[in-house]
Formats: C-alpha cells, sequence, structure tokens
C-alpha cells in the first residue's frame, strides 16, 4: 500500500525485540503519518534489561515520511502506570488514534476498521471504545461484522481523547457515585454483580494498577459501549507462554472489510455472557497473580 495512513497511531513499547520488530512490520504495511512510541525505561531487577529496551526502541525507524515522537522513559514505571501515561500523552497532542502493544500484530483491516468507526462514531458520546478481539463463539443468525458490548478488550484500540480525559488508575470519579447501582447497570445477573463488585473493591482495598479493569470501570461510569468485532483483527502473542486455556484466547486474524453493519445502537447481552463466563469469570485470579509477581517477587509482567 502507497498511500498514507491519516489516523495517528501510538505504539506502546518495553524490552521485546523480536515481538516489537513484528508489530513494526505489520505498521509498516500501512504507513502511518503520524506515528508516537512510547517506551517503559529498564527494570534494574532484571539482567540485560537496559540492553533489551534499548534495542527495542531502536527497532522502529520508519521509512517513509512521517512524523513521529517518542515518550522514552529512563527509569522503570510499570506496566498499567507505563499505559496510562503513555496514552494520556498521546491524547495531550491527537482527538482521536489507534493505540498498539508490543505483543500483538494487527492485520490491514484492523487500521481501516478503526478509521471508519472513529469517524462514525466520534459524536457519538455513547460509543466510547472500539475494540480489535474475538473472543466469543460465532453466533447463528448473526450476520452483522460487529456488535456493541459492555467489555472494552485492549489488546490494539481505538478511541478518542472525549474517552480518555478523565480516566485515572486510583478511579476517583466512582467515589461519589454509587459503584453497585453502576455495576448493575451492565452486570446482568447475580454472579456476574458479585464478580465486579469483588474487582472493584479488590483494586480499592489494595490499591492495585491493573488499567484494563479500572479503563472498564471508567467506561460505565459514563454510560458507554464498546464496539467489538465479529472477526479477530489483532492477534495476542503474549499469551503463548501461558496455560493452555489461555493460549485458546491467541486467535489468528481475519479480513472484516467491507463492513456488515447493525441498524442500532444495542449492547448484546447474549454475548456479553459468554464472554463473562468464559474470559472474565476465569481472570479473577489474574489480578492478585501479577500483583503479587510485580510487587512482591519483582517479576513484573511485561507491557
Amino acid at each position: 500500500m502507497n498511500t498514507m495512513f491519516q489516523v495517528p497511531v501510538l505504539l506502546v513499547i518495553y524490552n521485546r525485540v523480536d515481538e516489537t520488530h513484528t508489530l513494526f512490520q505489520a505498521v509498516k504495511d500501512v504507513k502511518p503519518s503520524k506515528l508516537y512510541v512510547a517506551a517503559d525505561g529498564a527494570n534494574p531487577k532484571i539482567k540485560l534489561d537496559y540492553v533489551n529496551c534499548l534495542r527495542t526502541r531502536s527497532v522502529i525507524m520508519p521509512e517513509w515520511e512521517c512524523e513521529m515522537k517518542t515518550f522514552f522513559k529512563e527509569e522503570h514505571t510499570g506496566k498499567s502506570k507505563m499505559i496510562h501515561q503513555a496514552i494520556t500523552w498521546f491524547f495531550e497532542q491527537e482527538e482521536e488514534g489507534i493505540v498498539l502493544f508490543d505483543d500483538t500484530i494487527p492485520n490491514v483491516d484492523f487500521f481501516h476498521y478503526c478509521e471508519y468507526m472513529l469517524e462514525k462514531y466520534r459524536n457519538t458520546p455513547q460509543i466510547m471504545h472500539i475494540g480489535a478481539n474475538f473472543l466469543h463463539k460465532k453466533l447463528k443468525g448473526d450476520n452483522f461484522s460487529y456488535f456493541f458490548s459492555a467489555y472494552a478488550y485492549t489488546w490494539g484500540f481505538a478511541t478518542w481523547k472525549r474517552t480518555w480525559k478523565y480516566f485515572d488508575l486510583k478511579m476517583t470519579e466512582l467515589e461519589d457515585t454509587n459503584v453497585e447501582e453502576i455495576i448493575t447497570k451492565y452486570a446482568t445477573r447475580l454472579k456476574e454483580k458479585s464478580y465486579w463488585m469483588r474487582v472493584y473493591n479488590s483494586l480499592k482495598k489494595y490499591r492495585l494498577d491493573y488499567w484494563e479493569y479500572q479503563y472498564n470501570f471508567h467506561i460505565w461510569v459514563h454510560d458507554g459501549l464498546c464496539v467489538s468485532p465479529n472477526v479477530n483483527l489483532v492477534k495476542n502473542i503474549g499469551f503463548k507462554n501461558r496455560k493452555k486455556r489461555i493460549r485458546r484466547l491467541m486467535k489468528d486474524t481475519s479480513n472484516i472489510m467491507p463492513l456488515r453493519e447493525p441498524h442500532e445502537i444495542v449492547r448484546n447481552i447474549r454475548v456479553d455472557k459468554y464472554i463473562f463466563k468464559k474470559v472474565y469469570k476465569r481472570a479473577f485470579y489474574r489480578i492478585f497473580f501479577d500483583w503479587f509477581n510485580a510487587v512482591v517477587l519483582g517479576m513484573e509482567k511485561k507491557i
């Protein structure tokens, strides 16, 4: 493809040289006119981390004319804080854009899908997030290319400055609200409600930074919904060393263009029930597992 892609793209990287190289090859296919790169600093507890961080940063060398800006940390920040700082920095300069991480591989359709969705729902405050991942079974009779979900998949996504504007890891916007009431709007069954209340209370009580969950609560506070595709557009390769049931989420990508669009903005509760059961319900232990590794053992999960 010779024409340059006009939507700004942010790459959040750390110390994975090979994975970052693979990601950058995918980005090269569309040649974004504006490229932002954010990188965490080396973790002094990890041998050779400084060298690997430098090598990873050197991978990003555009061979096309583009405006490139960098946000390179000298000291180690940690996954959730780094991602929050990086995306905040990105939206200090852009009104909308695409965010990708160094353990993801997007296909070409992902970029054009995001471009279309950003424009289509730019002035629809209810739509706050454009996801790229397919984590459910294909439903019979569902012939549309995407649906509306309560859940924000973050393995590559697009969003607007208006969405990110008031988000913080401390969830301060929830302090003066009835959290249970907010969760009840989205949790259609008692098991779901209990789960999300447990997640929220655990994050607050132990002051954990787990940005994916905190970001989803942020969307719920604002009565938001997320666009979710009916095919996978971004492959997550960070699961390759995880347990088999987690690796099953590492689906290959498929094409989605041209789009077959739903006629109205209505949450697909049937799909969300399946996602809760297969993805979120099984993932609660990860919050504490990742926190324990990072804080107690010094084995922080990579970005």
